[in-house]
């Protein structure tokens, strides 16, 4: 028998971290299954793979169309194509009747007809509310999956085609051992200080509770919904949203654009738009169209795109956390870049504005050329003039990807990301006094919240250590000019492929 693994004790895990050495395998992964175990899983699996097809099926049937199917990718169920599919081309037509939305009152018969069944009755009051400003978008969401969650279980609330597909999703109690309602208050609060997550459960604690007071007050058919539900619910509409534009990058914040189709809860998220499929509403045709982004074989998944993907949203909204390419929201203080007025427009374009300027990064080996790209604006950005002239030589021409302009700014550049990073790193170590006085002996593995610390050190260390590379380079001539012609050719080199 092979020994068990090593348990590292938090403190050992922390200053690991702080020097961004990984201690975790790749792949999207959960607590792993006893010993033995495989058999008296393959039944559930089964069966959730049924429930999955089941559920598509149940969606043909009330208009879904496309050239997909569900598929076992190993590693967990998706949707994949059946066809090979071109570029641009329309994957799935979904009515609007399936979509979560407190502007859409779908079960509610043409016209005004009285009595309302009751589902529409509260359609129209989440609608009513949300519209007059007496409930945010996130709150009638929360009622509306509650509901949806009662068909077939409340009597008054008729089955549809929302209960195959809220089938596949966990039971009511999963939330009571995964995601951030389940983590130890204290813990959440100690280990998120400094992380993309810091605040995340006050935050989602406040709106849970907005939700649950809004059902006893406003809607007497949900007054007895319990505050597990309401927990379930808001865990479920975060970890399943599908980003349909490009917005601003947001922590627990749902952009306005943001859809959840419901043949979509069937598929798996990716963070990049260049993997993930594209999203529009045809007015006309009152339709949601999936959209391919690029050529896809058959075989090949579905993803719809969620921006805010990460190590942080993973384990929050999920219970799970990514060992592989980690990705997290960066916030940074760029203060002390001097903007030239004229140039706010530009910086806006780019997404390079805001102060502090939040960014999304992965982990890897190199610069993340949204990140560099916007350094470099902002050295840019203290001259208008230099800033149209970089324009007019085309250096937005392959944004996020960005060249050097000149040694100068190369140095300013590096300079601002450098001092913004290393504050970042500071507020990570501003907890590890309490992190070792009241969870030292304990082991990484009994805290999930030290797998997002982790992941979040290494990506901001790898990045820094990145960008003193580049300062290196930008103090000596030589060397800058060496790298900036070895830049130039690959560029060329792109341009003639």
């Amino acid at each position: 028998m092979s020994p068990a693994p090593t348990q590292y004790p938090l403190w050992i895990a922390a200053v690991v971290a702080a020097f961004g050495v990984c201690l975790i395998a790749l792949g999207l992964v959960r607590p792993a299954p006893p010993p033995g175990g495989d058999q008296h899983a393959r039944a559930p699996s089964e069966q959730l793979l049924e429930r999955h097809q089941r559920a598509l099926a149940v969606l043909r049937t009330a208009g879904v169309t496309g050239k997909v199917a569900i598929a076992d990718f190993s590693d967990g169920l998706g949707i994949s194509v059946t066809q090979h599919v071109e570029d641009g081309s329309v994957l799935m037509r979904i009515p609007e009747s399936m979509a979560l939305d407190t502007g859409r009152t779908r079960s509610c018969r043409d016209g005004n007809e009285e009595p309302a069944t009751l589902d529409c009755q509260i359609e129209r009051a989440v609608a009513s509310a949300v519209s007059a400003k007496e409930a945010t978008t996130l709150t009638g969401l929360i009622v509306l999956l509650v509901m949806e969650r009662r068909r077939g279980i409340a009597g008054d609330f008729a089955e549809d085609s929302t209960t195959d597909v809220l089938a596949t999703f966990p039971a009511l109690p999963w939330q009571r051992d995964n995601g951030l309602f389940a983590i130890d208050e204290e813990e959440f609060r100690i280990f998120s200080t400094g992380t993309s997550m810091a605040g995340w459960r006050e935050s989602a604690l406040k709106v849970v509770s907005i939700a649950h007071d809004f059902m006893i007050d406003k809607l007497p058919h949900l007054e007895e919904v319990k505050i597990d539900e309401v927990r379930w619910a808001y865990l479920m509409l975060q970890s399943h949203a599908q980003w349909a534009e490009e917005e601003a990058p947001s922590g627990l914040e749902l952009p306005p654009s943001v859809l959840f189709l419901l043949p979509l809860f069937l598929a798996r998220p990716t963070p990049e738009w260049q993997h993930g499929v594209k999203l529009r509403h045809n007015k006309e045709e009152g339709s949601y169209e999936v959209v391919a982004t690029h050529v896809m074989r058959p075989g090949d998944e579905v993803h719809y795109v969620d921006r805010r993907l990460s190590d942080a949203s993973v384990l929050s909204f999920q219970g799970l956390w990514l060992t592989g390419r980690h990705r997290m929201r960066l916030t940074l203080n760029v203060s002390a870049a001097k903007k030239d007025p004229a140039t706010l427009p530009v910086l806006q374009k780019y997404g390079c504005a805001a102060q502090p300027l939040y960014l999304y990064v992965m982990q890897q080996k190199s610069v993340d050329n949204q990140f560099m790209g916007c350094m470099r604006l902002l050295a840019l950005a203290a001259n208008a003039t230099r800033l149209q002239r970089a324009e007019k030589k085309g250096w937005f021409d392959r944004w996020p990807v960005t060249g050097m302009v000149d040694q100068k700014t190369e140095a300013a550049a590096t300079e601002l990301g450098i001092n913004a990073l290393q504050q970042v790193l500071s507020r990570l170590g501003s907890s590890s006094a309490q992190m070792r006085q009241r969870f030292g002996g304990d082991t990484a593995a009994a805290r999930p919240t030290v797998h997002v610390r982790e992941a979040e050190t290494m990506i901001v260390v790898g990045l820094l250590k990145s960008m003193k590379e580049l300062q290196l380079v930008s103090s000596s001539e030589y060397l800058f000019e060496a790298l900036k012609e070895d830049g130039g050719r690959d560029n060329r080199a792109r341009g003639r492929g």
